[in-house]
């Protein structure tokens, strides 16, 4: 495969973004004083079906509207649990799934 064929890959794999998005919670011991802190994290499903773990989320949504990333954020907090996954959000209308 040729520099064209190979940027015409890369391109199309650039392409693709996560459909959906959730919060998850869990409550760690923080860095200092070692008091129980509740942690967010975030994982993205992929249109071929598989899930990424601990993502990004700046890094994968500022690829379409800011405006879009800052709905989907706020549906993703204030529905996840104390601990626990909480519902898949649509991106980029932030609909639970």
């Amino acid at each position: 495969m040729g520099e064209r064929g190979a940027a015409a890959g890369r391109s199309d794999q650039s392409d693709e973004l996560p459909t959906v998005f959730r919060a998850v919670a869990e409550i760690r011991p923080s860095r200092w004083l070692r008091r129980p802190k509740r942690v967010i994290r975030y994982d993205a499903r992929w249109p071929d079906g598989r899930v990424e773990t601990d993502v990004h989320l700046v890094t994968l949504m500022y690829r379409r509207a800011p405006a879009d990333y800052s709905v989907v954020k706020r549906v993703m907090d204030e529905q996840c649990p104390e601990t626990g996954a909480g519902p898949w959000v649509l991106y980029p209308t932030g609909d639970l799934l």
